[in-house]
Formats: C-alpha cells, sequence, structure tokens
C-alpha cells in the first residue's frame, strides 16, 4: 500500500509541470528528442525520427502529447492540432526580425519585445539578400501571424513568426459608466502580455478628450473601439445659433435638445419653447437649418 502511494505520488509531481507545445519547429538532426520542444521534463527521450530526406514533416499534436504521457510528463497542445517541423537553413532572417520589430514599435511606442521567432513554411533554401517581408495591414493586432518574400524568381515565400512582447496598457481602476470621461482618475498603467486584442489598446491618454462609450467593469484593459470623442455639444447646454439671411448674420442662444458631434444635425430649443434643425458648427454653435 505504501509503494503503490509513493508511486502515486512520484507520477502525479512527475506530471504536474506543462508547457505549451509550439505550432512549428526547425531541426537539424532527423531524430527529434524531447528536449527540442520543452524543457519542462526532467527526463530526455525521443519523440520521433524525420524520414530520411525530408525537409518538412507534419505530426498531429496529440500524438506528441501521448508520447510525454507515456514517459511521465504533461505537455500542453492548447489550439494545436497539428506540428510543423521544417529543416534548418542556412538563411539570414536577422533584417526580417529587425522589420517585425519596427513595425510593432511603430504601432506600440512603448512595447517590450523578448524575442520574435520565424519559421518557414517548408524548406527554403535561400532568399534574395535585401528581401523584405511583405505584411497584411492588421499584423500588429496579434502576437502571431504570416507574411511572405519574393524569392529571386518572383515567387510567393511564406513565414509564419512569433512574438514574445509586453505592453503597458491603460486599465480602469473602478466601474466605469457609459458617457464617463477618460481621465488619469479613472485608469492606472499595468503591465500585460501581449496576445491579441479586440481593438488597439492605449498606452497613454488620447490627446482629444474622450469619453467611454459602453460600461467597464473595474482592472479592464483600455482599447480604442470602448471610446469616442466627446460631442462638441451636450444636450441641455446653451448654443449659440447662428441665422444666415444674404450677408446678414444674427445669433441668439438656444439649449441643445441632442448632443452632437462636428457638422452632426440636431434639435435645438428657443426661449419661446419652439423646436428647429440646427447643424453643430464648433463647440456649443450651431447654424439654423
Amino acid at each position: 500500500m505504501y509503494l503503490r502511494l509513493v508511486t502515486f505520488l512520484f507520477l502525479f509531481f512527475a506530471t504536474a509541470q506543462c508547457d505549451t507545445l509550439k505550432q512549428a519547429y526547425t531541426f537539424k538532426e532527423p531524430k527529434i528528442y524531447s528536449s527540442d520542444l520543452i524543457n519542462g521534463c526532467s527526463n530526455r527521450f525521443e519523440i520521433l525520427q524525420i524520414p530520411d530526406g525530408k525537409t518538412t514533416y507534419r505530426i498531429n499534436a496529440e500524438i506528441i502529447a501521448k508520447t510525454f504521457e507515456l514517459n511521465g510528463c504533461s505537455i500542453d497542445v492548447g489550439k494545436v492540432r497539428y506540428v510543423n517541423f521544417t529543416k534548418q537553413t542556412s538563411l539570414d532572417l536577422t533584417k526580417l526580425k529587425q522589420q517585425l520589430t519596427d513595425v510593432f514599435i511603430s504601432a506600440y511606442p512603448r512595447m517590450n519585445i523578448e524575442k520574435i521567432d520565424i519559421f518557414p513554411r517548408g524548406f527554403i533554401e535561400s532568399i534574395p539578400e535585401n528581401s523584405e517581408a511583405v505584411l497584411d495591414p492588421d499584423i500588429t493586432d496579434k502576437n502571431n501571424g504570416i507574411f511572405y518574400v519574393l524569392d529571386k524568381s518572383g515567387v510567393r515565400r511564406y513565414f509564419d513568426f512569433s512574438l514574445e512582447a509586453s505592453l503597458n496598457i491603460l486599465h480602469s481602476n473602478q466601474k466605469i459608466n457609459r458617457n464617463q470621461v477618460l481621465s488619469s482618475t479613472n485608469s492606472t498603467l499595468k503591465s500585460l502580455p501581449f496576445t491579441q486584442f479586440r481593438g488597439k489598446p492605449l498606452s497613454t491618454l488620447p490627446d482629444q478628450t474622450q469619453r467611454f462609450r459602453r460600461s467597464l467593469r473595474e482592472n479592464t484593459p483600455i482599447v480604442d473601439r470602448y471610446l469616442e470623442p466627446l460631442p462638441i455639444v451636450l444636450k441641455g447646454s446653451k448654443v449659440s445659433v447662428q441665422v444666415k439671411n444674404g450677408l446678414v448674420i444674427v445669433e441668439f442662444i438656444a439649449t441643445a435638445t441632442q448632443e452632437g458631434a462636428l457638422y452632426d444635425i440636431i434639435t435645438i430649443e428657443k426661449s419661446d419653447k419652439k423646436r428647429a434643425k440646427a447643424k453643430v458648427i464648433g463647440e456649443n454653435r450651431v447654424e439654423l437649418q
């Protein structure tokens, strides 16, 4: 009984450490070992043998996970269904990594990039010396993606990349109500691993005053799609109304019954309680329509 308990505890703690399997790896030698994939296993064992002459090889992620399990080590496959192995080449990817770095830093000036990995999709022996990556406009929306490089023949050679980085992002430091103005009193900077956000995360307060277009819970990362410019005319505010009649301009004061941004058509209420339509032409200034 005691021996069974010891054996159970050993297996439990042996499988406690759990690293995440990646979707792509490169190899020099055809024999792949556990240490080539993760560092969390105390023992080293063979995972698979790449067939002779193969420069690329694909295998079901569950098969790899089962091999680790049989050797007393746990590995998390996450959303990876298949793992791709590509033979290493003498490609110098320094310039491509620098290009990706520049693009991400341009989008997020305060980003701290720790590592960029680039994996060819298939065996690529060479690319032109001054090759530049062709990137999608939304390449900086998440920490992994695809780009291509044109080879000497004009053929597209595709690469996968992954980015390990952190970013200081504004978070709500209290419950936020809709239409509340974003300020330093209701937000604070926190560092987060950069993964994927639905919208561009903010690292600084915008130059133009913004308000929240939705309610937020405390400690929520703030992205641009949660915000909108503060209207230059607010509901209930007094506005200066211009009436043009040829070269003559007459002005009077009214009350805005709607909020509006520049050039919006809103309703105003005159001193006699009659309502009319007016176009927003400036801060608390409208033109009668």
